[in-house]
């Protein structure tokens, strides 16, 4: 029996709960999973995991196996590549999480010139709106907003940008007028239709600073979605007023739509600005795939998003 390889097979099954998934991990069949990890059971002479037809479950004894191979595995996989990666010459794959309305709007041209300058790391971009799961998901980088509790994880900022009520322009003169003003008051913005951003469970709400506090707004939603692009496009076509980052709004957009009721402090979050970070494990920042690729990100970001960052 090849114990390593059964080892790792059951670590994954642990943290992926599939024996299909962990299958297509290693581009092996889904009985060779299972067989490799029977032989493990045999060897030890416990049961890990328990199958039935539909669900798998890993036994008491088999977390507290898991608990004490997790790290040494880790250690051992980080020295693997290690050794096999490159300063001058790097290659393999890298991983990358992001959000899909920042790649929409910043990370195509980022990895685009990320690849001419690795052109041997093969990128495998995940633009999803569920956080990664460091240890579980096979990932090696996150850009993701808010703030990062894990110890283990280092977070370099990207952007830090504020947050303003568009509409478009059409749309925006008619409200105006309407109002008898450009300085809305909440009652006022209660009234017009919104665009929403939603989150992996609800819609974002909006708040209102007044003094030290922070206020909800009452708004009128027309739409609600979790893909920048329909919002965009909804916001082009004049059906709402959008709270969006800065960074959200592309250049040919901007000619169509324009700011309003900027008198108002406005955030979906209770704070001024929203940052962008690049997020990593602490370990793997010594591999070179993982440093040269970070400082590379880093690099890019604060050379061109400049213009996006509110102070």
């Amino acid at each position: 029996m090849d114990k390593l390889r059964a080892l790792r097979y059951f670590k994954r099954v642990v943290e992926l709960n599939s024996f299909s998934a962990v299958a297509a991990e290693f581009s092996v069949p889904a009985s060779s999973v299972s067989r490799r990890i029977k032989d493990l059971e045999a060897s030890l002479g416990i049961e890990l995991v328990k199958r039935t037809t539909r669900h798998v479950s890993i036994t008491d004894l088999g977390q507290l196996y898991y608990q004490h191979i997790d790290e040494v595995l880790s250690k051992l996989t980080h020295a693997d590549e290690l050794l096999s990666q490159s300063m001058d010459n790097p290659s393999g794959t890298l991983k990358v999480s992001a959000p899909p309305g920042l790649a929409q709007a910043l990370l195509v041209p980022l990895f685009r010139h990320f690849r001419l300058q690795f052109p041997n790391i093969l990128l495998d971009l995940d633009y999803t709106n569920e956080y990664a799961l460091f240890g579980q998901d096979s990932v090696d980088l996150a850009i993701r907003g808010g703030p990062v509790d894990d110890a283990r994880l280092i977070a370099r900022p990207l952007i830090r940008s504020g947050f303003t009520l568009w509409a478009q322009t059409r749309l925006a003169d008619k409200l105006n007028t309407e109002f008898g003003t450009t300085r809305w008051s909440l009652d006022q913005l209660c009234h017009c239709p919104s665009i929403m951003f939603r989150s992996r469970s609800a819609p974002v709400p909006w708040w209102a600073q007044e003094g030290d506090d922070w206020l909800p707004v009452s708004i009128n939603p027309v739409l609600i979605s979790n893909d920048s692009t329909t919002l965009l496009d909804a916001l082009a076509h004049g059906e709402g007023l959008l709270l969006a980052p800065d960074w959200l709004i592309p250049t040919h957009l901007k000619n169509e739509v324009t700011p309003v009721a900027q008198h108002l402090s406005l955030s979906p979050g209770k704070t001024h600005t929203v940052e962008i970070n690049l997020v990593y494990q602490h370990a793997k920042y010594q591999l070179p795939n993982i440093k040269l690729s970070v400082d590379f990100i880093c690099d890019y970001m604060s050379t061109h998003a400049v213009d996006m960052v509110k102070t």
